[in-house]
């Protein structure tokens, strides 16, 4: 539950693939939950890239994505 003392942290995750990936291949979860699906956002150095920014209510807060493994996921 959010409390008056937490701090809200903005974070981009991004994810780099050789090839598309489909809507379920971009889900963006926290805690467990899914909160956003990454959208496409071009290419580069001829990886596929796509990318969402996210709010979270805690800083340690664990992100997962639903990305194979074959593919490169940066959270910044």
């Amino acid at each position: 539950m959010f409390c008056t003392d937490n701090t809200t942290t903005s974070k981009t995750v991004k994810i780099f693939a050789p090839f598309r990936l489909n809507t379920a291949q971009r889900k963006v979860l926290v805690d467990g939950q899914l909160l956003d699906i990454a959208s496409p956002s071009g290419r580069q150095q001829g990886d596929y890239l796509y990318s969402t920014t996210i709010t979270l209510l805690r800083e340690d807060a664990a992100v997962y994505t639903s990305a194979p493994c074959w593919a490169s996921v940066e959270v910044e």
